[in-house]
Formats: C-alpha cells, structure tokens, sequence
C-alpha cells in the first residue's frame, strides 16, 4: 500500500517537482510521450447523490493534477445503461478505464473486454469474478464497517430493539454488508428485524422517504426503536421521513458519509446517531492513482482494502478507525 501512494505522490508533483527540487521527478516515458491527455472514464453504476459527487469529484481533482481528462457516467442503477456506457467507453478507446457498483452477472465479461482492448482497469465496489492480470480491485471494509455501525446500535439499545433495515440486493457491498448483518442478527436474538426495504432509482432519498413513511404509518410510536441504514442516501430519505412524520424518537444508524450527511447529523434534535464511511473522494482519487500507475507501467498491488470512520451525531465526536 505504501509503494503505490509514495510513487502515485511522485505523479502528482510531475508540474511542481521543479519549484522544489534542483532535478525534477522525470514523467514515465508512458505518459510524456503519450499523443493528447490521457482520457480516463469513471462509470458509476449509482444517481448523483452526495456520496456520488465527492467520489467523482475526487477523481477529477486527481485526474487534473496529473493532467489527464477525465469524463464521468452515472446510470441511476440501470443495469443495461451502465453497460452500455462501459461499451462506449472501450469502443471509443480511453486510455484507462474506472468502474464503480458494477454488478454479476455482466461486470467480468466487460471488464475482460476492456482489459483485451488494451486499456487500463480500476474497479470499485464491483463484482469481478476471479482475478484478472492488470486489474486492480478496490473495496471498503464492509464487514467493518457493519460492525461499527450496527454494533453501535446494538450496544445503544442494550441488545434488545425492533429495527427496520434499509438494503437492497446485488451491489458487491450490499451483500456484503448483509453477509456480516445476518451473522451479529443471530449474536444478537434481542434484535428483531421488522422490514427490510430499499430500491436503487434516480430519487432514491425521495423513493426511500416515501417507503419509511408508509412503514411508520404502519407503526404507531413505540413500535419501532431503530433504523439502520446500508447505504447514506437510504438514510437521507429515512431522515426525512422521520422528520416530517415527527417521528424523531426512532435512532437512524447508518453506512457512507457525505457533508449533506453530516449536516443532518449535526441538527438540533437530529435521530441520526452514527454513520461509519470511508472518504468517498479518497476512494475516487485513489483509482485515478492506480489507472496513472498502471499507464506508466509501474507495479500496483491487487486487492486494496479501503480503511474507514466513525461519525458520531451531535450529542458525540467523531472516533478514527482503521
């Protein structure tokens, strides 16, 4: 981890090495002689809520820094349009190629495409079968971080509350996140699961707001004790609804941070506890990062494991983790 940071850093400073050093860090000849920008694609199978934007602003930070350009796709989850812009992207011949929440069973077969096109792959949170050679496979801790955050409520209500989850299957870190759910649900028989709700659309705070609140319309106060919330812009909607409702005796635990998040948790009164994350935007800077490394031909190492943090609402701190 610390060899692919320490010469990504070196990438960085190809403009500036010269203001600080007599000999300027020399650009790999990959990237000096290369004919135009390097053009990188980012294609994030997710809408652009908060999370989305400080991901795909990392990235374009990144990407302007080592003078690369950088275009971005959002497909609101649609399946058949994050293909399709994956096949534009290997069709128009970018030179490196980032894919976020790619889902089975088509992320492999595309991800070989481009890797037999010659152009550079980074995946993020995508469900790639097996190992392909030049590919670099990033993800957060998702086992970590449902501990974190699930465990926090589990210890907040003393092993005994009625909860309402917010999921939705086939994302790599959905399952993941269930897979660690289902094992600290059965450590913990005091928690019962009431519903399990959540879709992926172009309005998912929208969409969710209107599911939490037909399902508190079904539960009269002291009915419910806790929400936990696997995605942030699950738990954006959710915080609405709990809102309008004036249903704020209900604790929100959550995945994901955004500053929009952070604003919400730090409100007067605000049910939103906890939410443990990973820097969305480090994340997207990072695969810039690992595509740079890999058009100049230097060694990047697969898997990488994401580290990640505790946010505490407005009545705690925040605690570092790792």
């Amino acid at each position: 981890m610390k060899k692919i940071t320490l010469s990504l850093i070196a990438l960085g400073l190809f403009n500036s090495a010269a203001a600080f050093a007599e000999t300027p860090t020399p650009i790999p000849a990959a990237i000096a002689e290369h004919s135009g920008p390097i053009r990188i694609a980012v294609i994030r199978n997710l809408g652009s809520d908060d999370n989305t934007t400080q991901f795909v602003s990392g990235a374009i930070q990144e990407g302007k820094k080592l003078g690369f350009k950088i275009s971005t796709f959002l497909s609101n989850g649609d399946d058949a349009k994050f293909q399709d812009f994956v096949n534009q992207a290997i069709s128009q011949k970018y030179d490196g190629i980032i894919l976020s929440q790619g889902r089975d069973p088509y992320s492999t077969a595309l991800v070989k495409k481009a890797v037999d096109a010659g152009i550079k792959v980074a995946v993020f949170d995508t469900a790639v079968n097996g190992e392909i050679p030049g590919v670099t496979v990033t993800q957060q801790d998702d086992a970590s971080l449902t501990e974190l955050s699930f465990g926090q409520l589990v210890k907040d209500f003393n092993g005994k509350a009625n909860i309402i989850k917010l999921w939705v299957a086939g994302f790599p870190p959905m399952e993941r996140r269930q897979a660690a759910y289902q094992t600290l649900l059965k450590q913990n028989p005091g928690i019962k699961e009431l519903e399990s709700i959540g879709a992926v659309s172009s309005d998912v705070q929208g969409d969710t707001a209107n599911k939490v609140g037909a399902i508190l319309a079904k539960y009269p106060k002291g009915k419910i004790d806790a929400i936990w919330g696997t995605w942030d812009a699950f738990s954006q909607g959710a915080y609405k609804a709990l809102k309008e409702n004036g249903r704020s005796e209900i604790k929100l635990y959550s995945i994901d941070i955004s500053n929009q998040d952070l604003q919400l948790m730090r409100e007067s009164g605000s049910p939103w506890k906890v939410s443990v994350a990973v820097d969305p935007k480090l994340i997207g800077a990072t695969n810039v990062r690992l595509i740079a490394n890999k058009i100049a031909g230097e060694p990047t190492l697969q898997p990488m494991t994401s580290k990640r943090r505790l946010f505490a609402g407005a009545a705690g701190g925040a605690a570092g983790g790792s």
